[in-house]
């Protein structure tokens, strides 16, 4: 699948940043532009998001080789990997089959672990899927502008900087109607391998030996304490980093100290 992308700096050590679920390149563009004296950066739009293709495959298998084909389109023989949250998950199934073409990895606030309805994380994809539920029964027929939507979805969804970001992939049809961006339908059917991704893999055979960091959001719930042990499980050298004061879109909630933690790592 030839993957939509937006490019940032030249002659530099390349940098791919995938977004997550319900995001796009667009939401990466001020990180981007902090970094580009230092980065070729590209920022990906994953499938069935963005200005990507819409297909009706959607797990982390599928995803990786899109990863695998953008590079190879671009000539990219090695980069560094920047994935959040599903994008983090793409980057790292990335990375156990193609660790040579990683020079390090960086995942946001997301594990190598299944928060499927049936773990102990039931509460994050239920969360998801009333969120899928709620944009798929936005009712567009007297839709006037993007504070109508606003309106149907905090029927069910009260937090505002949450609504903010989904009404990002609104967008207009050649009518002048509105609609979502996302292919929230197969989305929505895939929800459970976008919450897992790697209870069917064996750590003990994917064990790779590259410089990796997670970092989490100190409010957020999807890394835990705990979490370093899967994930040195896969990859031998992980760090895990807290940013304070942030929960699960930290890059947008505490950008100075990301933009901080980033550099750090990547140019040390």
């Amino acid at each position: 699948m030839k993957l939509f992308y937006r490019e940032y700096g030249q002659d530099k050590p390349p940098l791919v940043i995938l977004h997550g679920l319900y995001g796009a390149s667009d939401n990466w563009v001020s990180i981007a532009r902090q970094l580009e004296k230092d980065f070729h950066i590209f920022l990906v739009d994953q499938r069935n998001h963005g200005h990507s293709p819409h297909s009706n495959e959607h797990d982390f298998d599928c995803m990786a080789n899109d990863l695998h084909e953008f590079l190879t389109d671009h000539n990219i023989n090695k980069a560094y990997l920047l994935g959040h949250s599903m994008g983090g998950k793409t980057v790292m199934r990335f990375a156990l089959d193609h660790p040579e073409m990683i020079s390090k990895l960086i995942v946001l606030d997301i594990a190598p672990k299944s928060y499927a309805s049936f773990s102990n994380f039931a509460q994050i994809t239920n969360n998801h899927a009333l969120i899928i539920d709620s944009m798929l029964n936005v009712d567009f027929s007297n839709v006037k502008s993007r504070s109508d939507i606003d309106v149907q979805l905090s029927k069910n969804l009260d937090d505002i900087k949450l609504r903010q970001f989904l009404l990002k992939n609104i967008e207009r049809t050649k009518s002048g109607n509105y609609q979502w961006r996302l292919n929230l339908t197969v989305i929505k059917d895939r929800l459970e391998a976008i919450m897992d991704g790697f209870s069917a893999l064996t750590p003990e055979q994917n064990h790779i030996n590259i410089d990796s960091i997670f970092i989490r959001g100190e409010k957020s719930g999807y890394v835990m304490e705990e979490d370093t042990l899967i994930m040195r499980k896969y990859f031998k050298n992980a760090e895990l980093v807290t940013i304070p004061n942030a929960g699960h879109w930290l890059h947008a909630e505490q950008p100075e100290l990301f933009i901080k933690t980033l550099r750090y790592f990547l140019l040390d």
